[in-house]
């Protein structure tokens, strides 16, 4: 338990630090609305891989009842269907449903980043290559960092069940990320100014941070309950 206390405090501080160079970006360097938008789409796509990863290792049992009621639906489904309809298939079909349905939603949303924004704000200053990777590069190395250390070093994947993982990306992307491009509209109506931009990371850090103990106290708790079981 203490090795997982550690590796959680660990990636903790590295969700803090990876966002921090954001908003040092922001505050000191002008770096711009569209290119932490940007930045933001290239991290959901680490996202989404670091969960494909996790689900084809996932260890643990799903309980349909702790599975919120939501239908889904990809390419080639000719009905949407229900999380609880993934319960018990090979973690390679759940790995690879999931990934189809959320690059789909990924490469929806970078549309709308990359070209969408733009078109409907033409003064939009548009991302700064090297803004996209010294702050894309850090919050990449987190999400792995974060894997390593707690999904594998301290074990996670033995109490995670693989459609209980489907759940995560999707709340965290769908909240978070229409949130922020929904908000970035009326900051680009103002002009975008530094300090409503360095809300805007504060805000999505804060959602990280969440995201992060929410994942990981459930994995301390399944580990909690698997011992006291025994």
């Amino acid at each position: 338990m203490r090795s997982s206390r550690t590796g959680s405090r660990i990636a903790a501080a590295g969700v803090v630090v990876a966002n921090l160079v954001s908003l040092v970006g922001v505050v000191f360097f002008g770096w711009t609305l569209h290119s932490l938008l940007v930045i933001y789409w290239l991290e959901s796509g680490v996202l989404g891989m670091a969960y494909v990863a996790k689900i084809r290792r996932a260890e643990g049992t799903d309980d349909p009842d702790e599975l919120p009621a939501w239908e889904i639906s990809s390419v080639g489904d000719t009905a949407p269907r229900t999380l609880e309809s993934f319960v018990g298939k090979p973690n390679r079909a759940i790995a690879r449903y999931f990934g189809t349905y959320f690059g789909a939603f990924w490469l929806f949303h970078g549309v709308f980043v990359l070209y969408g924004l733009p078109s409907e704000f033409p003064d939009m200053a548009t991302a700064s290559p090297s803004a996209v990777v010294v702050a894309a590069v850090p919050l990449a190395i987190y999400h792995v960092l974060s894997y390593r250390l707690n999904y594998l070093g301290a074990r996670e994947f033995e109490r995670n069940g693989p459609v209980t993982l489907m759940v995560d990306p999707l709340e965290r992307i769908v909240v978070l990320h229409v949130t922020i491009v929904l908000g970035s509209i009326p900051l680009e109506w103002f002009g975008a100014p530094t300090g409503a931009v360095a809300v805007m990371v504060l805000v999505k850090t804060s959602f990280d941070l969440e995201a992060h103990r929410r994942e990981h106290e459930r994995a301390r708790q399944r580990t909690a309950t698997a011992s006291t079981a025994n």
